[in-house]
């Protein structure tokens, strides 16, 4: 008796409703009660959940997951020239004034080295300017007070 299996459509219908819940990049199709997920998602944990939801569907016989995984590429830091860093850092260590006025810059190959003195309660205040210039390191060797 046929007739007590929900059609192909319905099916389609409800697996659907799952599984774009999960990710609206999976599509389904579905023949004869056995499901044929597709798509590309950017994790395995994705690809596994709507699996699932398709297989919870009452009246799906079999899951057939073909979906792709492609992880997202990381994003590279983004480090400022030297000449950048050098004229940044220089301007705002000039604009604290008394805090940093002990306080020598010297930049190569986009590597911050620090100098000189400064107050421990100025260094923070360093330290975050010299960072939020985007260097791809900073070599502290600044003598505390």
């Amino acid at each position: 008796m046929n007739s007590c299996k929900p059609s192909d459509e319905k099916l389609q219908k409800d697996v659907t409703t799952g599984v774009t819940a999960i990710s609206s990049a999976v599509s389904s199709t579905v023949k004869k009660g056995e499901v044929t997920l597709s798509g590309v998602v950017n994790s395995e944990e994705l690809k596994v959940a709507a699996e699932k939801a398709a297989a919870k569907v009452k009246g799906v016989s079999k899951v057939i997951n073909k979906i792709e995984v492609q992880l997202p590429k990381p994003v590279e830091p983004v480090i400022n020239p030297d000449d950048v860093l050098q004229q940044t850092i220089a301007a705002a260590v000039a604009k604290g004034g008394d805090a940093f006025k002990k306080v020598v810059v010297a930049v190569k190959n986009s590597e911050v080295t620090l100098t000189g003195e400064i107050k421990k309660a100025n260094l923070q205040k360093l330290m975050q300017i010299v960072n939020e210039a985007k260097p791809k390191k900073v070599n502290n060797s600044l003598t505390i007070k």
